[in-house]
């Protein structure tokens, strides 16, 4: 009976998907009869059908462009505005219902995977560059596993895990409902242990480098993970941790060990031979495990869309990560979005695509793009090493077609371009030419909307300076760039997509949406919004009085989201979700967006005291100011301010001079006889004194990482004071008000630039 149930549920959960799925948008909508059409010769819903409709996006391509640019998303009839809240918003190519999926045999990650299998078993799917053991030398193109080979060997690692933690914990081999935790840059070993979890309808987590020992610890006993698939760069970190860890069993190193230090490793480097729970701890290597999965040859256990594809932790105020359940519902969503969004060339289309696979994986970005990737066929390519450095080194050698970037990568090529134009090898004729193909194309994209079909453009500008300057960063073959996790600067925009000729597409997202649900169409004259929704999802704004945002009237206001990417549940916090929704089912995203007369989204500002910085990292301020003022004597106050288009924090500090006056004059001998006021003045008027004492205080600082330290400052004896209005009477920092006060002095530090170091990619 219990069987007959959960087949009855599952049908009814695929049909209740198929009422709103891409194939019934299409057969359904007047607007997109030509396609319709088009599709006819296809048996319906047949995987020949199926491959046409994915072929044949993005929903672009089937109606006039123009008209779509001038309303991306519309208010929808009977959810008009209200008292408090803006007209609900959906995208203007499906206002009448949201969009679930491309159809209800694609509404997992397993089905959308299978079905570029059977479309595309030859294509490119995974590959890296070879290490030649003799010369020391990388190989100077990359080697790839098929599409037919990457699902095998995804099997066979699948069905290897479920046996060797099922035996340990002596449960029939079919036994699943445990989770699997990764630990490892991107690599392809990483996306093929992704793929075996989906094959068993198996959770997965990841674990982040960055963040410590501590979080890895948190996270793998939150979840109770017994497995850890983990590089070798990790292996005797997680090992120093086993004591504390009593439901892991199992270590699967992603790189080959040798017989005898895998020997030596489970019989006398374990620090425990069993966990808490009296299961055998023990080291194997990926390719063992990916044999004995083929030896024991499990039955598929193919997920449903309300399986549970990953738990994605976010870092949160506290300090303590809350684990976003990402269902195979929200994944099939998220690539129909995706694909409905993407444009690529017609001259490209069925033919082999490469993606440099290079955000982290870790973060939900790159696992969208990667689904998205893996469910058309595309080649993902890896870095070489784990160093970010080498980026352009291996874009030259992959030549990728789609490439997708945060900001602070973007600013990076930015600087690397301009630098270039600017070279001493260069002549003053070669200088000036450049900078006025450069004007010219930014007048021309300033003025104009859509690509530079140009004869000038195309027998020109490309000859002379653009075809070089893509061919310097590999990027010969892309067509466009996707941007998220951070704003970005207009004018990077605009120099970066007249320097490469090249569309600029920015999205927004989070990890509680599977990433993007609106994306910027690539070749907007007025760029920077965010663009419209996507067809999965929908918006409101909500009035935030308190911060004069007025969503009915304005349309600016926190932005609400509903739909079929937005997530459910925190995992194990019903707290925390009950707090990320309103009575109505809205998420609030503690964002505040406006909404412009096209329907486009941008980003504005954010309801709670924290934002992010340009590389995409999450800031609390008053976490870290409260923890500069618990550790470090020499402060009495201090504002933290950060900027969303910047990399780094500067802050307005006040100082006790009678405990900080002797240290300085130690330490900086021309500072000798200055005292009072007069200090104060002399160090905000040297760059060089002032990075001496931010050497001392974040000394102090041993808690923070490194993006949330400071690295300038304005220094004042008593900057912060009620009768301002910067703090409470309680010593509550104002923060809108403390920014309008040193908005002069905050405008300065960021043109001086962080006094610590030089940034690094």
């Amino acid at each position: 009976m219990e069987f007959d149930q959960t087949l009855k549920d599952s049908s009814q959960e695929l049909a209740d998907l198929q009422k709103n799925s891409l194939v019934q948008l299409v057969n359904e909508d007047l607007k997109f009869l030509k396609l319709k059409n088009e599709l006819a010769k296809y048996e319906f819903r047949s995987k020949e059908y199926l491959r046409a409709l994915v072929g044949a996006m993005p929903l672009t391509m089937h109606v006039p462009y123009r008209r779509y640019l001038k309303s991306q998303a519309v208010a929808i009839k009977g959810m008009e505005a209200k008292p408090g809240y803006s007209a609900v918003f959906r995208n203007s190519f499906s206002p009448d219902f949201l969009v679930s999926c491309v159809d209800s045999s694609l509404a997992t990650g397993f089905d959308l995977f299978n079905l570029a299998v059977e479309c595309y078993p030859d294509n490119d799917c995974l590959g890296e560059r070879v290490l030649d053991e003799v010369t020391g030398e990388w190989s100077d193109h990359y080697v790839f596993e098929s599409y037919r080979q990457i699902q095998a060997r995804s099997r066979n690692l699948g069905s290897g895990i479920m046996t060797v933690v099922n035996l340990k914990r002596h449960a029939t081999l079919n036994t699943g409902g445990f989770i699997v935790s990764l630990l490892s840059v991107n690599r392809k070993e990483w996306l093929i242990a992704d793929l075996a979890c989906q094959c068993y309808a198996l959770t997965n987590t990841a674990l982040y480098e960055t963040l410590g020992a501590k979080t890895s610890e948190y996270i793998l006993n939150f979840t109770e993970s017994p497995v850890l698939v983990l590089s070798r760069s990790n292996l005797y970190k997680i090992l120093s941790l086993l004591p504390s860890l009593p439901s892991l069993n199992t270590l699967i190193c992603m790189d080959d060990i040798s017989t005898q230090e895998l020997h030596e490793l489970n019989n006398t480097l374990l620090p425990v031979k069993r966990n808490a729970k009296g299961e055998n701890i023990s080291v194997l290597t990926f390719k063992q495990v990916e044999r004995i999965g083929a030896a024991s040859n499990l039955a598929l256990i193919p997920p449903r869309p309300s399986s549970v594809y990953t738990i994605s932790f976010t870092s949160g105020t506290t300090g303590v990560p809350k684990g976003v359940e990402v269902l195979h519902s929200h994944l099939a969503a998220g690539v129909t979005f995706a694909l409905t969004s993407f444009r690529i060339p017609t001259y490209k289309k069925g033919k082999q695509l490469h993606d440099m696979c290079f955000l982290p994986l870790a973060h939900i970005f790159e696992r969208m793009i990667a689904s998205y990737g893996l469910s058309i066929g595309t080649g993902f390519g890896f870095l070489h090493k784990a160093d970010p450095a080498v980026l352009v080194e291996d874009l030259k050698v992959l030549k990728p077609d789609i490439l997708c970037l945060v900001p602070r990568v973007m600013t990076k090529f930015e600087a690397g371009i301009k630098n270039s134009l600017h070279a001493e090898t260069m002549s003053n004729l070669a200088k000036n030419v450049a900078n006025n193909i450069l004007e010219k194309k930014q007048e021309r994209f300033s003025a104009h909307g859509g690509p530079d079909h140009s004869i000038l453009n195309n027998v020109v500008f490309h000859k002379v300076l653009i075809d070089r300057i893509r061919e310097n960063l590999g990027l010969e073959n892309a067509d466009f760039f996707v941007m998220g996790s951070a704003p970005i600067s207009k004018d990077t925009l605009l120099f970066m997509k007249s320097a490469l000729d090249m569309g600029m597409r920015q999205g927004y997202g989070l990890t509680e949406t599977f990433a993007g649900v609106t994306l910027s169409e690539p070749h907007e004259r007025d760029a920077g919004s965010c663009g419209g929704m996507g067809v999965t999802t929908e918006c409101r704004l909500r009035s935030v009085p308190e911060m004069n945002y007025d969503a009915e009237h304005d349309l600016k206001g926190e932005l609400q989201l509903r739909g079929y990417q937005v997530f459910e549940r925190y995992y194990k916090d019903k707290e925390q979700t009950k707090k990320a929704f309103d009575r109505e089912g809205w998420f609030c995203t503690g964002d505040i967006a406006s909404i412009d007369t096209k329907g486009r989204i941008s980003i504005i500002d954010r309801v709670k005291n924290f934002f992010k910085l340009a590389q995409g990292e999450y800031i609390a301020p008053e976490k870290i100011e409260n923890l500069y003022l618990s550790s470090c004597p020499y402060l009495t106050q201090i504002f933290v301010h950060g900027d969303s288009l910047k990399t780094f924090l500067v802050a307005v500090i006040g100082l006790d001079l009678d405990i900080l006056g002797p240290v300085l004059h130690r330490r900086i001998p021309a500072l000798h006889g200055t005292h009072g006021v007069q200090l104060v003045h002399v160090l905000n008027s040297n760059k060089e004194f002032r990075k001496e004492l931010i050497i001392i205080i974040n000394r102090f600082a041993k808690n923070l990482q490194g993006f949330e330290k400071i690295h300038n400052i304005y220094i004042e004896i008593e900057p912060l004071k009620v009768a301002d209005d910067t703090i409470t009477p309680t010593l509550k920092v104002k923060r809108v008000n403390a920014f309008k006060r040193f908005r002069k002095s905050i405008d300065r530090m960021y043109e001086e630039g962080s006094l610590i170091k030089s940034e690094k990619l």
